[in-house]
């Protein structure tokens, strides 16, 4: 009997070729689709909010939303400046029952400006045309004088983003 040696590996290799490929496109993708489902990135707010008045004699801001994006109260921060000097105490969870430096803030910081039965009646979105207010304590430090120079930075806390920062001469 004789055995005949055939040598013909051509086949073979086109066929580990195209398994091979196939093995880096699949890995490929399951890379890609990972990486935008683990980093779910949140889109910025974008909104103009404005001081639109500040009394002195009791400390009180009150700030509206001129227009843009909606966005939850829970999820901002608000830092007061005067002068160029952050207050002792700043509102950084909302909403809030009550908080070290403030008082008369309504549930947060957001009432309806007209409409609302009650000082409490808001869904807790800052919407367009929405007031929030505020009263600075008198424990926290500095006050507010005529003359002084008001900044109220909005910070989203999910995105990392100022919303807005508005400034005013008191």
């Amino acid at each position: 009997m004789i055995f005949k040696n055939i040598n013909n590996d051509n086949g073979i290799s086109e066929v580990v070729g195209v398994i091979l490929i196939t093995a880096i496109v699949v890995v490929a993708s399951v890379v890609v689709y990972t990486a935008f489902n683990v980093y779910n990135l949140e889109q910025p707010v974008l909104a103009n909010i404005d001081i639109e008045s500040v009394n002195t004699s009791n400390q009180e801001v009150v700030l509206v939303h001129r227009g843009g994006d909606s966005f939850d109260v829970s999820e901002i921060s608000i830092f007061i400046s005067v002068n160029g000097e952050t207050l002792d105490y700043n509102l950084i969870e909302l909403p809030a029952g009550s908080t070290t430096g403030f008082s008369g803030f309504l549930g947060g910081v957001l009432k309806k400006p007209s409409g609302a039965t009650s000082s409490y009646g808001h869904d807790n979105f800052w919407d367009p045309g929405d007031t929030g207010d505020f009263n600075i304590a008198g424990t926290n430090n500095p006050n507010l004088h005529s003359g002084d120079l008001l900044k109220v930075t909005i910070y989203h806390r999910p995105t990392g983003a100022i919303i807005s920062s508005p400034e005013r001469r008191v």
